[in-house]
């Protein structure tokens, strides 16, 4: 049986000080902020992310790995998955292979529609925008999953327009099929999505 994944979506309203108060053990990531500026949004990210990561494993701090790829890992334990936009950090646990990928909303994503989306995908989101009522979430929606999908699939899926495709939005049960070339089945994505941002979750097949 499929065990659910927890995640936490964290929302960045700490300063530094703050985040790093939180976190007793900074050698677990001096590598990783060593050459960040203090204060700037990539610190703030990476301390938020550390931080839920704490609290999405019970109070315990681990020291987050990285493949030759950047994917992160830890050495023992869960398979994880991270992602930050402005102002979020989002951070998900799983028995197996697992991505996610949050996206704050904003108008930028209508200059990059063409580099990720084919045209019949542009018509499924159409009709979603209107049950949604928000026409640009169903666009950030599906950046997103692809994202998410990515992050299980590996670097010889990163071609998001002509290797994934958007085949079917539920809005209602916040599911998304997402047909992947050469693969038999799509992959179901689960998606969450507010007036502020959209997160999308996939799991790799059992």
């Amino acid at each position: 049986m499929t065990t659910p994944p927890d995640y936490i979506i964290w929302k960045i309203n700490e300063s530094e000080e703050q985040l790093r108060s939180e976190l007793q053990h900074p050698e677990l990531f001096a590598a990783k902020t060593a050459n960040l500026k203090p204060g700037s949004r990539r610190m703030l990210e990476v301390l938020a992310v550390r931080r839920a990561l704490k609290e999405l494993l019970y109070g315990e701090e681990r020291e987050v790995l990285y493949k030759a790829d950047g994917a992160p890992f830890l050495a023992d334990g869960p398979h994880i998955s991270i992602s930050h936009t402005d102002g979020y950090a989002a951070v998900i646990a799983a028995d197996r292979p697992v991505g996610i990928d949050i996206e704050r909303l904003g108008s930028r994503v209508e200059r990059v529609v063409s580099r990720f989306l084919r045209p019949e995908e542009e018509v499924v989101l159409r009709l979603v925008a209107g049950e949604c009522g928000q026409p640009l979430l169903p666009i950030h929606l599906a950046w997103s999953a692809k994202e998410a999908a990515f992050k299980v699939l590996g670097n010889d899926f990163y071609d998001l327009q002509r290797l994934t495709t958007v085949q079917h939005i539920d809005w209602a049960h916040r599911t998304l099929l997402l047909g992947v070339d050469g693969r038999c089945a799509p992959m179901q994505v689960h998606f969450d999505a507010t007036d502020d941002y959209v997160l999308a979750w996939v799991m790799q097949d059992e």
